[in-house]
């Protein structure tokens, strides 16, 4: 697969909305309008403004170039919105999974799709972008004991697909797992001993970081596990995602993102280092055989 093909596939149409809606409020700002003014131009109501440009509403490519000529942006510029828009109005491949991913989940895949850099901390559970098959299916089983056989199955195989684009795409992922996520027995021995072999293989990966935050390390940066999602200079800031949350597990504002961008930083300081890390996964994997 060439680069360009790897480019297209990797192109999110979830990061799209999230950047149209951006450059949107900023054409309005610019263009000294307030969201009355255009509502009132347009004849639109207020909140729809609000929405567009707060990314919790899609925009049409006819309402973009009606907000293009209202606020007087010509040439490359309205193309480059124009073209944005189209891309917007794409599906990604985990709107197929609507029956068993929530908006929430789909909303955090579609960013995830694009990421050029992911920062991950678990704490209780191993993070679902490093699980096997045996361990995701016990989480599964734990957590949605009334789901039928089916949904189990097809959220693994969206689990799956999500994987095999992270490591086909090569983005870079950085890992903090504490001790009490690699230790907690998920599945059983086996399925836990499967577990570590899977992610020795990981930490093998040239773009793969990981590091294990001891027991010893004492008390913990951060409470809960969350993700950090960054992406290139032409695309929205970073975004964090944290599954815990039942509300709003997704942040995009710059305090929250810098919060946990932080949190992170002090963890992988309080951590092992990778090498440190592979060898106490390497001495349990020697231990269980024995």
């Amino acid at each position: 697969m060439d680069e360009t093909q790897t480019e297209r596939q990797r192109t999110s149409p979830t990061v799209r909305r999230h950047m149209l809606a951006a450059e949107l409020k900023e054409l309005r700002r610019a263009a000294g309008l307030t969201h009355v003014d255009v509502a009132d131009r347009l004849g639109w109501p207020q909140a729809k403004v609000s929405k567009i440009e707060g990314s919790r509403q899609a925009v049409g490519v006819e309402a973009v170039i009606a907000l293009a000529d209202i606020c007087h942006a010509e040439g490359r510029h309205r193309e480059h919105l124009v073209s944005l828009a189209h891309q917007a109005r794409g599906r990604g491949w985990w709107d197929s999974y609507r029956d068993v991913l929530p908006p929430e989940d789909r909303l955090y895949i579609g960013f995830e799709a694009e990421a050029a850099d992911v920062r991950v901390f678990g704490t209780e559970v191993l993070p679902e972008l490093v699980r096997t098959r045996d361990y995701a299916a016990a989480v599964l089983a734990a957590r949605r004991s009334a789901e039928p056989a089916a949904d189990s199955e097809r959220s693994l195989e969206a689990l799956e697909i999500r994987q095999r684009n992270l490591d086909s795409g090569g983005v870079p992922l950085d890992l903090v797992l504490a001790e009490s996520a690699l230790r907690r027995v998920v599945g059983g021995p086996d399925v836990l001993r499967g577990q570590w072999d899977r992610l020795l293989e990981i930490a093998a990966r040239a773009e793969v970081t990981l590091r294990v935050l001891p027991f010893a390390a004492g008390a913990l940066a951060a409470d809960g596990s969350f993700t950090v999602l960054s992406f290139g200079a032409d695309s929205p800031p970073a975004v964090v995602y944290r599954p815990a949350l039942a509300v709003r597990p997704l942040l995009d504002s710059p305090t929250d993102v810098q919060v946990h961008q932080d949190a992170f930083d002090q963890l992988v300081e309080s951590a092992l280092d990778p090498e440190e890390s592979v060898r106490l996964l390497e001495k349990e994997v020697d231990r269980t055989k024995a």
